[in-house]
């Protein structure tokens, strides 16, 4: 389990994208509740970003994900853009049931539609989101993920 563990630690510096200046980048660090329920990371590129997470599924264990978002102003809010993109997961999360059980390793994607709230004048976002879950590897099944995020931008 702790092998594992650090196994996902070391996807996850991968999976994040490198920072290439402090002058024109945004990274808000924070925590996810829901589904996963743990750690959250957000890479600002332009209208597009970065999203990471590492925490614990509604089963337990450990699981790791990486998503790809695209910002659209569908509210006529800047400050409160739309977003959508593709993701993937991976971890070690029992899912219940007799054919689900936990330390199985498996590996799932997603689609994720969120709303992020960006804070005027202060360095905080809020962002919930909701998003069709498949599940790949060890069995195949379907699912819905729903989480509301919090970030810090120092």
């Amino acid at each position: 389990m702790i092998r594992r563990g650090i196994l996902l630690c070391l996807l996850a510096l991968v999976c994040v994208p490198r920072m290439e200046g402090a002058d024109n980048k945004k990274l808000g660090i924070g925590v996810v509740i829901g589904a996963p329920t743990g750690f959250s990371i957000k890479y600002w590129k332009g209208s597009v970003a970065y999203q990471g997470t590492l925490g614990a599924g509604v089963g337990g264990g450990l699981a790791i994900g990486a998503d790809y978002l695209m910002h659209t102003n569908a509210f006529d809010n800047p400050r409160a853009p739309f977003y959508y993109g593709p993701g993937i997961f991976i971890g070690d999360v029992g899912f219940g049931g007799p054919e689900w059980t936990n330390n199985n390793l498996f590996l799932g994607a997603r689609f994720v539609f969120g709303v992020d709230y960006i804070f005027p004048d202060h360095p905080f976002d809020i962002a919930l989101e909701l998003g069709p879950a498949l599940l790949v590897a060890p069995v195949v099944g379907v699912g819905i993920e729903l989480g509301v995020a919090f970030r810090f931008y120092p």
